[in-house]
């Protein structure tokens, strides 16, 4: 008694790879002339991380969210404290190799309502 072989599936073309489209970086000396000119960064203590994160195009302008991270030890506590002590976010043209700060400041001492904080 023989058994019957299962047919071979027909040979099926490989997919065509697409190439991943990596996203622009702001230039690190210039990232870095930005924070010390905003914040003094060679004087904060304990910064551990800076991150450019690119956010979108438009034109020849890319806009970027620039987060400065800060570690701290304290004794009696299990793990440190993680947090961001600065934020910006920015266009920069990189033709003319500048970053122009787009941060929105707090109105004031006043809540959602509009009214004044004592």
């Amino acid at each position: 008694m023989k058994t019957r072989k299962k047919a071979k599936p027909a040979h099926v073309a490989p997919k065509p790879v697409k190439a991943k489209v990596r996203k622009p970086e702001m230039p690190d000396k210039i990232l870095r002339d930005f924070l010390e000119e905003k914040c003094e960064l060679s004087k904060l203590k304990d910064v551990s991380q800076l991150r450019a994160g690119f956010l979108w195009e438009k034109g020849n302008v890319q806009r970027y969210r620039i987060n400065v991270w800060k570690t701290t030890y304290e004794t009696g506590n299990f793990c440190p404290t993680i947090q961001i002590i600065r934020s910006y976010f920015v266009s920069y043209d990189p033709d003319e190799q500048m970053v122009v700060d787009k941060t929105e400041q707090p109105k004031g001492d006043k809540d959602i309502l509009g009214r004044i904080r004592k």
